[in-house]
């Protein structure tokens, strides 16, 4: 007999479980308030990562550490960011560039 897709699918996660997306994903956010300080800083993503790798910490390597740098510290500052940029751009739209098609011949003497 034939097994379905999901049950091949949940056989292979079971004997492959490094492979989910979410297992380093709570260690880093215990460390999430340090990690965003030390960027903070001034610090580098390949220090913290050496140093909380030394310090047995965080068991990701560096390129799945800078993704979850990217989706849980600087997303969320971008996200905050938009809306204040948001609220200045609507303030402002009236005293920029504006274009006219028809030209003034005033203007080109």
């Amino acid at each position: 007999m034939s097994l379905s897709l999901s049950q091949r699918i949940a056989l292979n996660e079971q004997k492959n479980p490094a492979r989910r997306k979410n297992l380093y994903g709570p260690s880093f956010l215990a460390l999430k308030t340090d990690i965003s300080k030390a960027l903070q800083d001034g610090w580098s993503m390949r220090q913290i990562w050496s140093t909380l790798k030394e310090e047995k910490k965080i068991g990701c390597s560096y390129l799945w550490f800078r993704s979850l740098v990217k989706k849980h510290i600087f997303d969320k500052a971008e996200k905050k960011q938009g809306k204040v940029t948001t609220m200045i751009t609507s303030e402002n739209e009236n005293s920029g560039f504006n274009f006219r098609s028809s030209i003034d011949k005033e203007d080109l003497i």
